[in-house]
């Protein structure tokens, strides 16, 4: 197109009063608290306390866990199992429980092929627990995950308790305090008070998992655990041990909405059921 001198040196259209179309972002704010009643309703709730706490808690480690009752207890499944069984148990009846149940474990279900997926510096006995709680076996080891959006489906997943309240827990602990977190070299039987680990999975594909390995990738193999003698008080030693800790909770009302948006299939392929089943009646 050929433009004559008058428009070559036309002067510009003046800028001033107008409004450019350019669409400029507002600052956010930062989430540096949260109300006093904060619950978890909705996917903008989410948001906000994933905020909150990348926010407040930039150098610590921080773990979720979801319950499915308000009035659930950090607890572990091998504490929880036995107390079923015998209301009046003592440290030693969990003990024997638990060892007996890891043994039959390794010896019944673990193949031997799977140690291939450890990573070298892993402590055996935590890769082989490990494996055995994210199968179903009752130990220690107390499941927690690195996304809210995963404990809160554990916590909204069961019809049976959409009745009830259900809770989600933010621990946050010191990543540079060494004496409470340990390192993956370390068994579950010989720990400090309380331990966490990240026990990662070396595996190029699903295929090379023992089938029901699924839950490791949407939980990313996060633990934590007490020792011996603080096995009938584990949430007050976590809750003592933890830098912070908070609860929060989902009204029975907000479960099914929460579920449908936040669907995920944790149990995919989960195998060796009526193998873990007829470890817990031995036990």
């Amino acid at each position: 197109m050929d433009l004559d001198a008058n428009e070559l040196f036309k002067e510009p259209y003046p800028l001033e009063d107008t409004v450019l179309d350019i669409d400029t972002p507002k600052p956010q704010r930062a989430r540096t608290s949260l109300p006093d009643d904060f619950q978890i309703r909705t996917i903008s709730d989410i948001r906000t306390l994933q905020e909150y706490a990348a926010f407040n808690y930039t150098k610590g480690i921080r773990l979720y866990r979801g319950h499915e009752s308000k009035d659930y207890k950090i607890e572990s499944t091998i504490v929880r199992y036995v107390k079923e069984k015998k209301t009046d148990c003592s440290i030693q009846d969990i003990l024997d429980a638990e060892k007996k149940g890891f043994n039959l474990f390794c010896r019944d279900i673990f193949k031997e092929e799977w140690l291939r997926n450890k990573l070298e510096k892993s402590d055996e006995t935590l890769f082989k627990m490990s494996i055995g709680r994210h199968l179903g076996l009752p130990c220690r080891l107390i499941d927690v995950t690195a996304s809210l959006e995963t404990a809160i489906w554990f916590a909204v997943m069961n019809p049976k308790f959409y009745n009830m309240d259900g809770e989600i827990i933010l621990v946050v602990l010191d990543k540079n305090d060494k004496n409470k977190i340990a390192s993956t070299d370390q068994s579950p039987f010989c720990s400090t008070k309380m331990s966490y680990a990240h026990e990662p999975f070396v595996a190029d594909s699903l295929n090379e998992l023992p089938l029901g390995e699924q839950r490791r990738f949407i939980q990313n193999g996060h633990f934590i655990w007490v020792n011996d003698n603080s096995l009938l008080n584990e949430e007050q030693v976590i809750s003592d041990f933890a830098f912070r800790i908070h609860h929060f909770i989902i009204p029975w009302q907000a479960k099914l909405p929460l579920a449908i948006e936040l669907y995920r299939d944790v149990y995919s392929g989960c195998a060796y059921e009526s193998d873990i089943a007829n470890i817990k009646r031995s036990i």
